[in-house]
């Protein structure tokens, strides 16, 4: 039951108690919490009090809730460092992990050209694939390369292969540096759709310069990454 005389309202009560358990692990990864009948039987509220309560536990990433399979504790999020060159495809070997080619077509975005340095009449590569972790899709990776420095891109199994490597050990452009912007979004309809999530979910836009050791832009990589996944973190050291 809530305490009625704590100061606190009902929902923050009754989220801080199934915080505390999700913590402890009384309730595991990968497992489902009380339904919303059970809760408010538990803790004598009303239907909306348990709502509110579950709905702040979603937005801090605990528990994810599907229509018609109720509410489950997400495994821990991915740590992941903004000092480190990440790759999805060549990090996290111990995941189960895999991608989905949403397609290879030419693209005029003005954006990717300005990033890559190009002029309006030189082509641009543009792949688009949905990174998974245990079949959950958790990242949309636009990948924008210079069409002259990929010829026939199309023919290499790139849902598979990193384009890193692609880039490095096919065609012999060493990669040097990259430069990164992380930004928040609010995932629209379609993008939605495609990380199955509600629409409106707060995600990250992760936009990222690629360079070889000339100092060539290479690549330009636009990725939404879902919050509930991922957490990015800074080592700071006191000079």
């Amino acid at each position: 039951m809530v305490e009625k005389d704590s100061g606190f309202p009902y929902y923050i009560q009754i989220y801080q108690k199934l915080r505390e358990r999700i913590l402890i692990k009384e309730y595991l990864p990968g497992e489902p919490i009380p339904s919303e009948n059970e809760l408010v039987k538990e803790f004598g509220v009303t239907r909306a009090t348990v709502r509110n309560a579950v709905k702040k536990l979603q937005s801090e990433g605990l528990i994810a809730t599907e229509k018609g399979k109720g509410s489950y504790v997400n495994h821990p999020k991915i740590e992941q460092s903004l000092f480190k060159f990440y790759s999805f495809g060549r990090d996290h070997e111990e995941l189960d992990k895999d991608s989905v080619l949403l397609g290879i077509k030419e693209s005029h975005d003005v954006e990717a050209q300005r990033a890559l340095v190009l002029s309006g009449d030189q082509h641009i590569k543009q792949i688009t694939r949905i990174r998974r972790m245990d079949g959950v899709p958790v990242i949309i990776e636009n990948s924008y390369l210079p069409a002259d420095l990929v010829p026939d891109i199309e023919s290499y199994d790139v849902e598979r292969l990193s384009i890193y490597d692609l880039l490095e050990h096919t065609y012999g452009h060493g990669i040097q540096r990259a430069k990164e912007y992380l930004e928040t979004c609010i995932t629209d309809p379609a993008i939605s759709e495609l990380l199955e999530v509600q629409e409106g979910l707060s995600a990250f836009l992760m936009k990222r310069i690629t360079y070889d050791r000339k100092g060539r832009p290479i690549e330009f990589r636009v990725s939404v990454i879902r919050s509930d996944k991922f957490t990015f973190s800074v080592d700071l050291q006191l000079r």
